[in-house]
């Protein structure tokens, strides 16, 4: 399937991110698209307390940089930007975490849901995956659930051409913090995408998301593909030279 979103009825649309960027680096173009004709949100579930490599940086000081950061890129795009105040890397999987977000979700009343992808990931990040699976069983449960897309996956079935370029740069440049305004980073964003549209007709450029049908039955890789996925976790979890294998606890930066 490759779908172009055009303006029409407007829609609630909500951005459900684990962290600041998540959503303009994935979907940026997706989201200057929809923020034309309808109400977006975009909710971050932690605040980027370990936003940063370095420690002396690391807790509130990195996530007011992080938080201000978010707040220019919503600016741009004029779209509403909330936050759920769980600690960066410490997001759990539990009841308080369902039922905060479930309220989150009565309260707002999303046509549309965008959130990471939690079972065929690209980003083995926990709380990208708790993020994830928060929402997903969450909308199992109802009677009626919004559309669910999920990003960052690595089996898509529903693709955006990339449109929008010019205001997706503007929003991923905002995060600074992250080097997401550097050229080679844009250029790393323009393979990500050109790697969802090459074999897509019409368009070279997208943005590939999972549309969740919630069905049995409807997950299930080749052989072939379950290799490539397999290369791709294994590649995730190597730990690079020169990093900091020391990290502070939330209770050591003042967090609890």
């Amino acid at each position: 399937m490759y779908c172009y979103l055009q303006s029409g009825a407007p829609m609630r649309v909500l951005f459900l991110c684990a962290h600041a960027d998540d959503s303009e680096f994935c979907c940026g173009n997706t989201e200057a698209q929809l923020a034309k004709s309808s109400q977006v949100t975009i909710v971050c579930m932690t605040n980027d307390e370990y936003g940063t490599t370095r420690n002396d940086f690391k807790g509130k000081r990195i996530a007011h940089i992080r938080q201000r950061e978010m707040r220019c890129a919503a600016r741009l795009l004029d779209v509403k930007l909330d936050w759920l105040n769980f600690i960066d890397g410490y997001l759990p999987f539990n009841r308080r975490s369902y039922n905060i977000l479930k309220k989150y979700i009565e309260d707002v009343k999303p046509d549309i849901i965008f959130a990471p992808e939690p079972l065929f990931t690209l980003d083995f990040h926990t709380d990208h995956v708790n993020t994830g699976k928060l929402i997903y069983l969450l909308l199992k449960q109802m009677k009626r659930p919004p559309l669910l897309f999920f990003f960052h996956s690595f089996k898509p079935n529903y693709y955006v051409p990339c449109v929008e370029r010019t205001k997706s740069l503007q929003t991923l440049s905002c995060h600074v913090s992250q080097g997401m305004d550097r050229k080679l980073t844009h250029i790393g964003q323009r393979i990500y995408q050109f790697l969802y549209g090459i074999f897509r007709p019409s368009y070279v450029f997208a943005e590939g998301y999972r549309l969740v049908r919630f069905k049995a039955g409807e997950s299930h890789f080749s052989f072939v593909r379950w290799l490539l996925y397999w290369f791709v976790k294994s590649w995730n979890n190597l730990t690079l030279p020169g990093r900091d294998h020391y990290t502070p606890t939330p209770k050591e930066l003042g967090l609890i």
